[in-house]
Order: C-alpha cells, then structure tokens, then sequence
C-alpha cells in the first residue's frame, strides 16, 4: 500500500519533468526555425526568431494543458 503511494508520486513527478522538457525543446526549435529563417532571408530585424519563439511558446503550453489531467 505504501509502496503504491511512493510509485504514484515519482510517476507524477516525471510526467511533470517530462512536460517541462517537452515545452522547453517545443520552444528552442520554433526560435531555431526562426533564427534560420532570419539568416535565409537576410532579415534586418530577427522578426521570424521573436514571431516563431513566441509561437512555440503558445504550442507549448496548448501542449501542456492538453496532458493536464481533467478534475
């Protein structure tokens, strides 16, 4: 019984820590994609790198409240 209770919260725990990591690589590649961009096209302003962080940041969370669990 005991034991249960101490598995159920380190599976919490790496979902969690697994959530984090998700959302963290979710918004390093879409500022990747951006950077990219900003140097294929020769941008004077990184507007691709600030438009498709900001992006990433927005799919990551949407990511994040969907494996939320419902109560």
């Amino acid at each position: 019984m005991k034991q249960e209770r101490k598995t159920e919260g380190v599976n919490q725990y790496l979902k969690f820590s697994a959530m984090g990591i998700q959302m963290a690589v979710t918004i390093a590649l879409f500022a990747w994609l951006g950077n990219f961009l900003d140097k294929k096209y020769e941008t004077d302003q990184p507007f691709f790198t600030a438009g498709l962080s900001l992006l990433g940041v927005f799919v990551a969370l949407y990511l994040m409240l969907k494996q939320l669990p419902k109560k």
